[in-house]
């Protein structure tokens, strides 16, 4: 088990991840935190077959799935899982969204 830490998302740089998203990222115990900003009504371009974990903070994404199964919203204040499989993508609703994930080392 590591030591207690305080993990400075806030003092991280803000970095492009694709046309329309930036994020904070910060390795942590071998996995990636990360905030998460999709400007309104992006569409991530590639489909991502990883796992995640993540929270809604402010807005909504709705993601779709590459094996046509249905899509899943998730609104500001909840939080959701995606398995690692048949890829999925998000995109934001018309305010964008803004969202914390854990997923892979970075």
């Amino acid at each position: 088990m590591s030591e207690s830490q305080i993990v400075p998302l806030s003092e991280t740089a803000l970095e492009p991840e694709a046309p329309g998203i930036n994020s904070r990222a910060v390795p942590v115990n071998g996995v990636r935190w990360a905030v998460v900003q999709y400007d309104p009504g992006v569409l991530r371009e590639e489909w991502c077959d990883e796992g995640h974990s993540g929270f809604v903070i402010e807005g909504e994404v709705v993601y779709e799935f590459e094996d046509g199964r249905p899509a899943l919203t998730v609104r500001a204040e909840q939080g959701f899982t995606l398995a690692a499989g048949p890829g999925h993508r998000g995109r934001a609703g018309s305010e964008g969204v803004r969202l914390f994930l854990i997923d892979r080392a970075g």
